[in-house]
């Protein structure tokens, strides 16, 4: 059965209305079906799964490469508008705050007006919002352009995401969602290859984002169809059921937000940020040039999230959403325990290359990498012992003892060696094998994150919610997300600073095995059923009920009568007593 089927039949709890609704579809749907009309509608189903992997991918590449680009160029239009040090930062966190704007007004649009007509105006403004700042002759209009593009883009996303999850099949729904992803890590690719090249052409490189987003506007506007679940609902506002309808949704609402939250909540805090911050200085260690380390760590790290993304978009209809999760969160736990360890090690002196530079501001800057500092004089940089004594050649402490120096303020012989790919001396102090360690772990990092947590997340939120209260519940829900974004990489150097780089990356990597008990315990397995279906399951089945059996999946408890006692204990409805007032 299929997602329209299965709940269009189901409009209220009423016998009456739902005889009206099922009278109603037997008019529209024709009575003899010949073989030249199953070959006509498999040809447009054909046509029209097409168009919309073709939006979905159009529409993540807008995303990405608009939220991607506006990061890239600050070192390129910081000369232009002479900014200082805040209004940098206001550059990549302006595009933020439109994205936590839109997550909070947002999902009253994609309600209201549809998911079609949302993805053709978000469409527009980020072609606006980029041509805006791109023409823009002073700072403050370039950030009502950034502000313009981060709130459609986040709206963008969203809507895109629900659109595919709706219009796709059972069986190809995890692809459909995951193209839009397939998309993001696209764009984001393209904008850190953009960057190289003329510094003078950045009002360009913002302009190439309206492109992706026009074409995504024309094809949606032209020839894809309506979402099914959305044409229900206005058919429920016709048959008077809105009401009912919308109180019984909002019944289960509550404890699916709590479970949304706390997957959103995982994946922004598992470190992906903070590793991404330090993967230039990984870079740096196996002899990358310290000018180029942090374009190389982003081109490679998002041709590594293209691949990842691919590979989850290739198996999630297949071995289903709860292990692809666990899998990625076992590897991200594994790789980032491993940076905390490489970190700590009492004489590998990696900790200090992992260690954040400051920029003027005073935050975490990447794009200016310096080479680090060895232990000496007693001072360990892990533990912070030692912190008194003198490291400069003047004689005097560091002005941030727990931070590396700058190169100028480092004794001429601290490094011995050079790198093979730049004439820029590197630390020998650091054994080669623990090099290329550290470089690993980044790297498995990324694949495990791009593969689970990363997209799949953005799946489960499309799938979990009834399709009434849908689009206010994924904008809401995707507040956290947004506001993660933009308070990590603010928070990082004072964590950094309190509990050293190795504790914070064992933090992390606590989170990421917490995640793997949450996802195992609480998150349903989506993989083949309709949305109908998946919403009905969280309503009949409570967290609890859910948490029992699926500790009963495990080998040794399959048969333990204390968890299918609980089970049954907290089961909340029956299969059947439930009556279906959900859409």
């Amino acid at each position: 059965m299929s997602d329209e089927e299965d709940t269009t039949v189901l409009l209220s709890g009423k016998n009456e209305d739902r005889e009206k609704a099922s009278a109603a579809l037997a008019v529209q749907q024709p009575v003899n079906i010949t073989g030249a009309d199953v070959t006509h509608v498999a040809f447009r189903s054909d046509i029209s799964l097409l168009l919309t992997s073709f939006v979905a991918v159009f529409g993540g590449l807008a995303f990405g490469y608009d939220m991607g680009i506006g990061t890239n160029i600050i070192s390129q239009i910081k000369d232009t508008y002479e900014l200082t040090c805040l209004e940098q930062y206001m550059v990549s966190s302006t595009w933020f705050f439109g994205a936590i704007i839109a997550s909070f007004v947002g999902g009253i649009v994609i309600d209201g007006c549809g998911r079609k007509w949302t993805i053709c105006c978000t469409a527009g403004l980020m072609m606006l919002g980029s041509v805006f700042s791109a023409l823009a002759s002073s700072f403050p209009l370039f950030l009502c352009g950034r502000l313009v593009g981060g709130f459609s883009g986040a709206l963008s996303a969203v809507t895109q995401c629900i659109y595919a999850a709706e219009v796709s099949e059972p069986h190809l729904r995890g692809r459909a969602v995951l193209l839009h992803q397939l998309g993001v890590a696209t764009g984001l690719l393209l904008s850190s290859i953009a960057c190289i090249g003329d510094d003078t052409q950045w009002r360009m490189m913002i302009w190439l984002s309206a492109v992706p987003a026009v074409m995504q506007g024309l094809v949606t506007l032209i020839f894809l169809p309506y979402s099914p679940h959305f044409k229900l609902l206005q058919m429920s506002q016709n048959l008077q059921t809105k009401q009912s309808t919308s109180c019984s949704a909002l019944g289960n609402v509550v404890e699916t937000l709590l479970l949304a939250f706390g997957l959103v909540f995982l994946q922004q805090f598992s470190g992906r940020p903070v590793v991404l911050y330090y993967a230039p200085r990984v870079f740096l260690l196996v002899g990358v040039c310290p000018d180029t380390a942090f374009t190389v760590a982003a081109i490679v790290l998002n041709i590594i999230k293209v691949g990842s993304v691919s590979l989850s978009l290739c198996v999630v209809d297949k071995i289903g959403r709860r292990l692809s999760l666990i899998v990625g969160a076992t590897c991200m736990m594994t790789s980032i325990a491993l940076l905390g360890l490489i970190s700590a090690m009492e004489e590998s002196e990696v900790d200090l290359v992992l260690s954040p530079s400051l920029d003027p501001c005073g935050s975490i800057k990447v794009g200016e990498l310096v080479p680090v500092l060895p232990s000496g004089g007693g001072f360990h940089y892990a533990t912070g012992a030692g912190m008194s004594s003198p490291l400069l050649p003047t004689g005097v402490p560091p002005p941030f003892p727990l931070l590396p120096t700058p190169v100028s303020l480092v004794a001429d012989d601290t490094y011995a060696g050079a790198s093979p790919l730049c004439s820029v001396p590197v630390n020998t102090a650091v054994s080669p094998s623990l090099r290329y360690l550290a470089l690993f772990a980044v790297i498995c990092y990324e694949i495990a994150y791009s593969f689970g947590l990363g997209p799949l997340t953005w799946l489960l939120l499309t799938e979990i919610f009834p399709a009434s209260v849908k689009g206010r519940a994924v904008s809401l829900t995707t507040s956290l997300h947004w506001f993660a974004d933009l308070i990590i990489p603010v928070t990082s150097t004072y964590f950094i600073s309190t509990v050293t780089i190795g504790g914070v990356f064992f933090s992390h990597s606590l989170v990421c095995l917490n995640a793997i008990f949450f996802i195992f315990l609480l998150i349903p397995e989506t993989k083949g059923e309709s949305l109908h279906q998946i919403v009905q399951g969280l309503k009949i089945r409570s967290s609890k009920t859910r948490m029992y059996q699926n500790l009963q999946g495990l080998p040794c408890l399959t048969k333990n009568a204390w968890l299918q006692q609980k089970a049954r204990q907290y089961r909340q409805v029956s299969h059947a007593t439930v009556e279906s007032t959900v859409i």
